[in-house]
């Protein structure tokens, strides 16, 4: 069965943290500003009434109900995931990491060692990055048995009005392309949207939020050059805040999606609806396999998503 870490190193006194220090870089997915239903078994629908307004009238004799609260239901459909993976302990034998192997009969079994908390943790790592990868490119429709499992956000928001999904050039962004997408997407946002502007963010790919950074550094005098200068980390457009996405650009390259690289999505984030189960499965069951010598790792839910309201959202996707 193949390993999760394999090594080719040998015996010499090495830092042995500096062979886990890449894997660290991943970052988990940030899920606290969705609404995210926790404890969900099954798909369910959203329920989604439309907004009221209009109702008060002058005081008259009688009764005369209003009407126009419209209630409408969109789906999610959770699909049952599982990430798995194994690693001998006998893998370190000879190396500095065999100096925390168990003696005797037990080399292979790293339970209890500080090799499993490594371990662990680049597994646990691993599958919340994969969670934020589906999370926004699931789609039932790819092909791929990494990416077809359930429909994620980009997926998802291919439905909007055809008025809120505009089309970007291809290829490397022109001077100003960024903050010309932004002013493009702003001018055809709907009312509803425009409402809630203290609650917009929007979301872009390296290769914008950089395009946007070059727009700043050039003019020279805004506050978000400013703020850069200055190592503030935040960019904002017009208030709103910017939330910068480079994995999206690394599994667009990596795995070939498609040529759409410059994305950017300004939206409510509690626009975008996540059931799941994540909350009662706690953490990954680790077990040692005496039969196959192997510590094994398995990591187990329920997830699927959609969004709630046409209006909360418009989208720029390079063709």
């Amino acid at each position: 069965m193949a390993q999760l870490i394999t090594t080719a190193l040998t015996y010499s006194k090495e830092d042995a943290t500096k062979y886990f220090f890449q894997p660290m870089f991943v970052q988990n997915p940030m899920l606290a500003d969705f609404d995210v239903m926790y404890g969900v078994n099954g798909s369910f629908k959203l329920q989604k009434f439309a907004s009221l307004d209009k109702i008060t009238k002058a005081e008259a004799a009688g009764f005369s109900g209003q009407t126009g609260a419209a209630l409408t239901q969109r789906s999610i459909v959770v699909a049952r995931m599982e990430a798995e993976a194994s690693q001998n302990g006998g893998t370190f034998y000879n190396t500095i990491m065999g100096e925390v192997l168990r003696r005797g009969l037990n080399k292979d079994d790293i339970s209890g060692t500080v090799l499993q908390e490594i371990v662990s943790s680049i597994f646990m790592k691993g599958t919340a990055r994969d969670l934020n990868r589906q999370l926004w490119f699931g789609d039932t429709a790819s092909g791929s048995a990494d990416y077809d499992v359930y429909s994620g956000i980009f997926k998802n928001y291919a439905s909007l009005p055809a008025g809120q999904k505009l089309v970007g050039a291809v290829g490397a962004l022109g001077t100003d392309a960024a903050i010309g997408a932004f002013e493009s997407m702003y001018a055809v946002i709907p009312n509803e949207l425009r409402e809630m502007w203290n609650d917009v963010v929007i979301e872009v790919s390296s290769s914008v939020a950089d395009n946007y950074r070059e727009t700043l550094e050039a003019k020279g005098v805004s506050e978000g050059f400013n703020a850069i200068v200055n190592g503030i980390p935040a960019l904002k457009w017009r208030g709103a805040m910017l939330i910068v996405h480079p994995e999206w650009d690394t599994h667009i390259t990596a795995d070939s999606l498609a040529t759409d690289t410059h994305r950017a999505v300004m939206h409510v984030r509690k626009n975008i609806a996540i059931g799941t189960d994540i909350n009662e499965v706690g953490g990954a069951d680790v077990w040692y396999n005496k039969d196959q010598k192997e510590n094994r790792f398995r990591m187990e839910y329920v997830i699927g998503t959609n969004y709630k309201n046409d209006e909360l959202a418009v989208t720029y996707i390079s063709a």
